[in-house]
Order: C-alpha cells, then structure tokens, then sequence
C-alpha cells in the first residue's frame, strides 16, 4: 500500500516537472528568454506558484533544467545517429540531426540555438558544454575512420556553430521547412572534404603574430576627458557631446563586467560619472543606449575591413589583408568584440537583427570569389561561411582570449578561401602568407 503511494507520489512529481519544463519552452519560444516569467511558465504548464517553486529556485534554475533535459535527447539522438553511419560523415550526421529538430520540434531547438545565447553566462556554459559534447562524439567517431577517408577539415565546434548561425533567424521566423538549410549546410562542409590524413584546420591553434595592419587605427572607443569642476565653458554641443561619449564608453565598459541582464541605469551613469537625469536626456533606456555603441562599434569594424579590402587588388589577397585588419581590430577592441557576439542577444529583436545584417554584409566581401570557383557556394553557403568566422571570435571572447583572435586570421581565411577554391589550395595559400609572418 505505502508503496503504491510513494510510487504515485513520485510519478506525480516527475510529471509535474516535465509539465513545468515544457512550460519553459513554450514561455521561451513565445516572448523570448528576457521577457519570459515565472507567471507565464505556470499558466502553461498548468500548476501552481508554489509547485514552481518546489521544483526550481527560480526562471533561470528553471531554463537550465530544460535546457539539460532538451540537450541530452538531441544528444542521445546524434550519438544513434552518428553510430548508424559512416565514420567520417560525422560532422553532417550530427548537423542533420541539429536541423530535424529544428523542423520537428523548433520550440525546443529554439530553447537551444536562440534563447540559451540570451540567458546570460549560466545559459552561454551549458550552450558551450553542449557544442563541447557533440564535437566530443564527432572526433571519436572520426578517430575510428579510415586515414583515406573523406572528411571536413574545419573544427567541429566551428561547423556546428555556423549551423546555429543560420538555423537562428529561421527558428525566430518561424520557418517550418527547414530541410534545404540543412542540405545547404551540408553542401558547404563537404567544400572542405580531404583526406583525413591531410587534415590541418580541425583544431585551433593561434599562428604566428602578423604585423599590425595598417588598416586598424588606435582603440577609438575610449572615454572623453571629464569636464572641468564648476561652470563649463564650453557650448552646449560640445558638453552634450562630452556627456553622451561617456555614456557610450560607460555602457560598453558596464555590460561586459555585469551582463546586460543583470546592468542597471543607475549602474552605467555610475561609471559615466553623470547624474541618471542626463543619461535620460541621452537614452530613453538601457537597451537604446546599448543600440547606439553596438552600431558605432558594426560601423567602425565594417570601415575598416572594406578599407583593407580595396587596398589590393586580387581577391584571395582582399580576403588575407581584410581578416588581418579585422581579426586585429576584434583583438585590439576587446569590449566591442564582447558586445557584438556574446551580449548582443540578450538585447532583443533590435540588437539581433543587427547580428543577422552583419553577416549579411560580410557576404558582399565573398561576391568576388565566384569567379574563382567553378561550383560557387549559394547564398546559404556563404552566410555559413560568414557564421563559421563568427564563430571563431565567439568562442574566443566566451575564454576571455580576444587578444588571441588576430592570431586566428589563418583559419579564418581558410574557412572563407576553401569553398571557392578547394581546402588545398586555401591551404597552400594560408600556409604561405603564415610562413611570411613567422620570417617576418
């Protein structure tokens, strides 16, 4: 009898948390992790307050339980996956299996690729310990393929990472047929198939220093000289001008050391050193003064990639002096790094979209390499291309290593160069310009 009860009782339990984990998604998929509560996870899941609260501490306790729950059946998922084909073919097993959640279950998937970048550094460690454990399965897998085999020759964390690039903007337009991204997505890895004897870009090793690109101009974010003590003399312009740069600089500074989520008003007029009255006179909050040092930050960095484009003439050259300006520029500008591909998704549809446009625009830069391919990649193809770079200086700002994304200008290179002409001769071309550097 007593066991029939605690049997029921623990099934009770079980169901309701499943219940409230479900809610999460459904909260999360519909306004988005910011704006998504505790009120709005009951009334989905159908129970209480106080039964919320005997399961979880709070939203986040609550987003992380479902997040875990979601992430180990995707990885149950790619591990069958995975074990059912062709060693080498891992990577596009596991960026297959990504997609078919996406078309089957995009609220969870959208829990995974979308909102867990928006739940601040807890929900950025499972997302990286996640990536982590699905490239884990890869190389194992990939270990056991023959030395001859076919296989990409890209780092898993990055091929997965420029997958949730594009699936992202699809999950958040609620697009349902999302087969040909994962076709598309395919395609463009196996651009950089090679024996997997001759593999050399599967891990990210820093290159040499390269010299200093005349195309990156000193830290331009830095704060204005305070104002005199007493009556300025100074005219209203250059006084509002003064006020509202150090505002800029404050709110870089202040959401990279709190997280957006966490940054007040009060905390960015603190490190501006200006009463909250003249922050409003500025901004009308927190998110537009965060809008406006992003798009200065987009603004400068894309400047000063097309200005070391055109500076050359031969593509492959523009691509090489272009990411070395860039790459350095990522490097020199640590805070605006951070901004642009950690705390940009905690922001909102606004800042999100200007991820999405950023790589848009990086397309335009690869446009001049369809002449040198005789099968040139599509537009989705290049948009991978663009979330791949993306990727290697998310996952350097997450390791506090920014400074270590100029030395990483090889690989991106080779990631943009390879699918218009072929991983060898990418290579060839990445390891030439590396071995001028390191004489140099």
């Amino acid at each position: 009898m007593h066991a029939d009860i605690n049997t029921r009782g623990v099934a009770r339990k079980r169901t309701q948390r499943e219940r409230l984990i479900a809610g999460m998604v459904s909260a999360a998929a519909r306004h988005g992790y910011a704006d998504a509560n505790v009120s709005q996870v009951i009334a989905q899941a159908g129970v209480s307050r106080p039964t919320f609260y005997e399961y979880f501490d709070d939203k986040q306790h609550c987003f992380l339980a479902a997040h875990q729950e979601l992430g180990e059946l995707l990885m149950a998922d790619i591990r069958t996956a995975v074990s059912a084909e062709a060693p080498q073919r891992a990577v596009q097993v596991a960026v297959r299996k990504l997609v078919e959640l996406a078309e089957t279950h995009p609220h969870r998937a959208a829990l995974l690729v979308n909102e867990a970048m928006a739940g601040g550094s807890s929900a950025l460690d499972a997302h990286d310990r996640l990536i982590d454990e699905i490239a884990t399965v890869i190389e194992q897998a990939r270990e056991r393929a023959p030395a001859t085999a076919l296989s990409p020759d890209l780092p898993v964390h990055i091929a997965l990472g420029a997958g949730r690039w594009l699936l992202a903007p699809a999950l958040r337009g609620a697009r349902h047929d999302l087969t040909e991204i994962g076709e598309q997505i395919v395609r463009w890895l196996e651009r950089y198939m090679r024996p997997i004897s001759e593999h050399s870009w599967r891990t990210l090793e820093p290159g040499p220093e390269l010299a200093p690109s005349p195309h990156v101009a000193p830290p331009w974010l830095a704060p204005p000289m305070p104002l005199p003590r007493g009556r300025p003399k100074l005219a209203r312009g250059e006084i509002a001008r003064n006020q509202r740069e150090r505002i800029l600089y404050a709110t870089a500074e202040t959401v990279v050391r709190k997280e957006y989520n966490q940054m007040t008003v009060a905390d960015i007029a603190a490190a501006a050193g200006v009463d909250k009255r003249i922050f409003y006179k500025h901004f009308r909050d927190k998110q537009q003064a965060f809008l406006a040092v992003h798009e200065l930050g987009m603004q400068e960095m894309m400047a000063v990639s097309a200005t070391a484009f055109f500076s050359v003439s031969e593509w492959p050259e523009r691509v090489w002096v272009a990411t070395r300006a860039s790459t350095q520029f990522e490097a020199t500008h640590r805070v605006i790094t951070e901004l642009g591909h950690i705390q940009s998704h905690a922001v909102g549809a606004a800042a999100i979209q200007r991820i999405d446009d950023a790589r848009t625009a990086f397309s335009l830069f690869l446009q001049e390499g369809r002449q040198y391919a005789e099968d040139p990649p599509s537009p989705t193809e290049m948009e991978a291309i663009g979330g791949a770079v993306f990727e290697i200086a998310y996952g350097q700002a997450r390791q506090g290593r920014c400074q270590q994304i100029a030395r990483l200008a090889g690989h991106a290179v080779y990631l943009i160069l390879a699918p218009f002409l072929g991983p060898t001769p990418a290579t060839e071309f990445v390891e030439a310009k590396l071995r001028e550097a390191a004489a140099a």
